[in-house]
């Protein structure tokens, strides 16, 4: 008896393995949403599997579009955002995602459901954001709030005014972050990936960097202090007033500085006309 039970654990496993199982219908969605900005100061969305992409716009509204990809769960007509996330206000919190809920395998049935959301999202500049996936990119653009961004497998791509602090976490990714007009703070960490920071030649800042199997590469004059027996190096430029804390494993730092704006092209004067030639007078 348990020979066979041995036997059917097996070959439902080879199936399984194999792909040899049922699978629901596979579905797309597309989910657009938007509410009045004036009274939402902070942003948070939690995915499992799907990318997040955040622009500030000079709207005074929050726009949301999400992108759903669905084998196996069917849209449901009667619930919020047809069943596949919730979206919430409280307080000036809109909260928005699906972190309760991954994946449901029926496996009497052979059957698998998977769906992954990829979210677009327009805020006022102002707000302050934390946005966290598991599989998936993460990507802010313009956002001048507080800014948190974190992921398992995936890219952070962080461009910010600089104007608050930034927080940008991974795991196997790699992560950046452009500071465009100013610095007030930033910690960057990554375990499998590369760390690119990119800030204005006046910023002041406390550099901490410490990496196990790379490369350290500033565009700024540090006054640096090594830590022997370490793969870590300290730094201050410009006064040294906020803090700049990058950490990788398996990778490589940078910290670079914001390319000068071209000069404004300066037009060029039109020439004088010139004289009509003085016509002889007429002979009598």
């Amino acid at each position: 008896m348990n020979s066979r039970k041995t036997v059917i654990y097996s070959l439902t496993v080879a199936l399984l393995a194999a792909g040899c199982f049922v699978r629901g219908e596979r579905r797309e969605v597309r989910i657009a949403r938007s509410w009045p900005a004036a009274a939402i100061h902070h942003l948070e969305v939690r995915e499992v599997d799907g990318t997040i992409s955040v622009e500030a716009t000079p709207s005074n509204e929050i726009g949301l579009v999400a992108n759903v990809r669905a084998r196996g769960k069917a849209p449901n007509p009667r619930a919020e955002n047809q069943g596949y996330f919730k979206t919430d206000v409280e307080g000036d919190t809109l909260v928005i995602g699906r972190d309760r809920e991954r994946r449901s395998f029926h496996f009497h049935l052979f059957q698998i459901s998977d769906v992954r959301i990829d979210y677009e999202l327009q805020v006022p500049e102002s707000i302050a954001v934390d946005l966290r996936t598991v599989n998936g990119r993460i990507a802010t653009r313009g956002v001048a709030g507080e800014t948190s961004a974190t992921t398992v497998n995936g890219e952070v791509e962080i461009e910010s005014p600089g104007s608050s602090e930034v927080e940008a976490h991974a795991i196997n990714g790699r992560v950046s972050a452009k500071f465009v007009r100013d610095f007030h703070g930033a910690v960057l960490r990554t375990v499998n990936g590369r760390v690119v920071a990119v800030l204005p030649q006046n910023a002041s800042f406390s550099g901490d960097f410490a990496q196990v199997n790379g490369d350290v590469e500033a565009a700024f004059p540090l006054s640096i202090h090594s830590h022997p027996g370490s793969r870590r190096v300290s730094g201050e430029v410009n006064g040294g007033r906020y803090s700049l804390r990058i950490t990788t494993v398996n990778g490589d730092i940078k910290i670079d500085t914001v390319a000068a704006p071209p000069a404004p092209v300066v037009p060029e004067t039109p020439a004088a006309p010139t004289a009509a030639p003085a016509q002889p007078a007429p002979r009598t």
